[in-house]
């Protein structure tokens, strides 16, 4: 479910960023505690805008920073869970993953998340190619789709049971049926 999914994603997604962070900035022969640190910095201003709010609307803005952090970090996990779903990025005989792929993501191309995502939806162009402008990004007709646009999907998502009925036979069509071509739990059997 997308709960186990935010409970295992968000501190391994923290730790894989402080640990690439720290090799970025040793490559450039910066230390991890100086202002090269992009981490650092972003939680820096962070900092400040919220001491900034704060300072102006006193400390009944904590509440709502609060509320946007967590709203902010729950559309990130649900977006990640809905985009990757079950698509299987095989690990190669060294241990490492194969390059990632457009194949490798869920794609819709629904109007309304056009419009309030930055075609953040057209997710396999972006995997093919990260540094294309957003504005550029490429829908895909070929490759996995999602049933709606990303609204529809996040509230299909927060209902598990809902979310794997209408998503598993979609995984097991784009996998030909051979589950081992899916990312699953060990033991977990997609519904038909």
């Amino acid at each position: 479910s997308v709960y186990a999914f935010a409970l295992r994603e968000l501190p391994g997604a923290a730790r894989r960023g402080w640990a690439a962070e720290a090799k970025r900035l040793s490559v450039k022969g910066h230390t991890f505690w100086s202002w090269h640190n992009d981490l650092l910095q972003a939680y820096a201003l962070t900092a400040v805008i919220a001491a900034v709010l704060i300072s102006l609307g006193g400390l009944i803005m904590l509440p709502f920073l609060l509320v946007h952090h967590l709203v902010s970090w729950l559309q990130l996990t649900l977006a990640n869970y809905v985009e990757h779903y079950g698509l299987l990025r095989a690990r190669r005989d060294n241990g490492r993953y194969e390059p990632c792929e457009p194949r490798h993501s869920w794609n819709t191309n629904h109007i309304v998340s056009n419009l309030m995502l930055f075609h953040l939806q057209r997710h396999s162009d972006h995997h093919a190619n990260p540094m294309r402008p957003y504005q550029t990004l490429r829908n895909f007709d070929e490759l996995p789709r999602l049933p709606s646009g990303y609204p529809g999907s996040f509230v299909l998502a927060v209902i598990p049971p809902l979310w794997r009925k209408v998503m598993d036979p979609k995984v097991m069509a784009w996998a030909g049926g051979d589950i081992t071509k899916t990312n699953h739990i060990a033991g977990y059997r997609p519904r038909a």
